[in-house]
């Protein structure tokens, strides 16, 4: 016990789990922050073939987010996107974002900004649309999951969409 290396291995190894059980917790809170509301989902609804809407009654107010996913015409890989978002006209909607994933791969993030459609000229716009391109899988597997994210003056809003192209 006197020898200085195992001291020192010692304390390595409880200042790394330290880190580690701090990262944990840290995550862990960042999931279940009153800041993030998570939004409900029906599992079953594939977005590529039909609508499929998250929504919340959030301090009285029904909130919704709603997504569809259509192949692009002359591309294999981009995916058009549009979400429309309802209920979030008090707090005001400063950016919707997107990024696919694909649970049990290790796949890179890929994120992708939703542009406001100004058309309807309203004041906090509730049709949005983005366009991505997909990671080719090697697996061939194709059950990808959409996670919406909108950031509002007043809290953040997450919703998850299963989707799958045959």
């Amino acid at each position: 016990m006197n020898n200085k290396y195992f001291r020192l291995l010692i304390m390595t190894s409880v200042i790394i789990l330290a880190l580690i059980f701090v990262q944990d917790f840290g995550d862990f809170l960042d999931e279940n922050s009153d800041k993030i509301v998570k939004l409900g989902v029906n599992p079953h609804c594939n977005a590529a073939s039909s609508i499929c809407s998250a929504s919340i009654i959030n301090e009285g107010d029904f909130q919704r987010l709603s997504l569809n996913i259509k192949k692009a015409k002359n591309s294999e890989s981009e995916y058009l996107l549009a979400v429309t978002a309802v209920g979030f006209d008090f707090e005001g909607i400063e950016s919707i974002s997107v990024s696919f994933e694909m649970p049990g791969e290790g796949i890179e993030e890929n994120t992708a900004l939703f542009s406001p459609d100004k058309s309807l000229q309203q004041v906090v716009p509730e049709n949005w649309n983005a366009v991505l391109r997909l990671p080719s899988i090697s697996s061939g597997r194709t059950d990808w999951l959409a996670v919406i994210r909108l950031k509002s003056t007043i809290k953040e809003y997450r919703a998850q969409f299963p989707f799958h192209f045959k």
